[in-house]
């Protein structure tokens, strides 16, 4: 049975934020120190956190299990580094994904000189625990280029094959665009959507209502219906859709 209609705005200027050597993480729920009872996922996303790196600064080595990782990169390069042999740079329009699975170490670091890198990294809970470690790369920078929205990963099965990266989670996918202004996107249609302006000015239209996002707001949705976003500016997306939620 469907569940109580939401509509739960968060404007980018109310994340929590903590920082670290070079780092300044705003964080959309819960995450590690930062506790916000009430506030520890959507749908089966379990952390969505804006990363900005300064020159030489990153995670060092450190371990990771059960837990399907997306990482975005907005602006700069990501160096990642892992223990199954996997390295690569992220860049804007490429999108990596990792499955930790029974145990992985992984780093990531700021990979150039010039100015901070942007990322969004997003964490959901995998379907099965204890699978085979694995980490894919793909680049939808081509895919993007008409401003619509695009697979960037996904578990369902009707993108399997599709140019954005596996997912251990069979009723979840991130979708990516780049609309410029004026474009209009129908969002996927899903119980538990989450939307995230990652720059750029849009209008969500979402029910009867309209919602004005800027660059850092987030959109939570719930049993919403049908929903589309407007890009007043030129803009970049994240959108998520998800099928089933935490305990089922």
């Amino acid at each position: 049975m469907p569940g109580t209609t939401t509509v739960d705005v968060r404007r980018g200027g109310d994340r929590a934020v903590t920082t670290g050597a070079g780092i300044e993480t705003r964080h959309a729920f819960s995450f590690g120190d930062h506790h916000e009872p009430g506030n520890t996922h959507h749908g089966l996303l379990l952390a969505h956190n804006e990363d900005r790196l300064a020159p030489g600064a990153g995670y060092d080595t450190h371990t990771h299990r059960d837990t399907e990782i997306v990482t975005w990169v907005l602006a700069g390069t990501l160096a990642h580094a892992d223990s199954l042999g996997h390295s690569g740079m992220l860049r804007p329009g490429v999108v990596g994904a990792m499955s930790a699975g029974r145990g992985v170490e992984h780093s990531e670091r700021h990979a150039g000189d010039g100015g901070p890198v942007h990322l969004v990294q997003m964490w959901l809970v995998p379907d099965r625990p204890g699978t085979e470690p694995a980490h894919e790369q793909r680049d939808l920078t081509a895919a993007l280029a008409d401003g619509g929205l695009v697979v960037a990963a996904s578990g369902l099965a009707r993108d399997a094959g599709g140019p954005g990266a596996p997912l251990g989670v069979a009723s979840a996918a991130l979708h990516v665009a780049r609309p410029p202004a004026g474009r209009a996107l129908d969002l996927p249609a899903a119980p538990h959507v989450h939307v995230h302006l990652a720059r750029g000015r849009a209008a969500l239209a979402v029910g009867d209502g309209e919602v004005a996002l800027e660059g850092g707001d987030a959109v939570r949705l719930t049993d919403a219906g049908p929903a589309a976003l407007t890009a007043v500016t030129d803009a970049e997306v994240l959108v998520w859709e998800m099928h089933e939620g935490l305990g089922g």
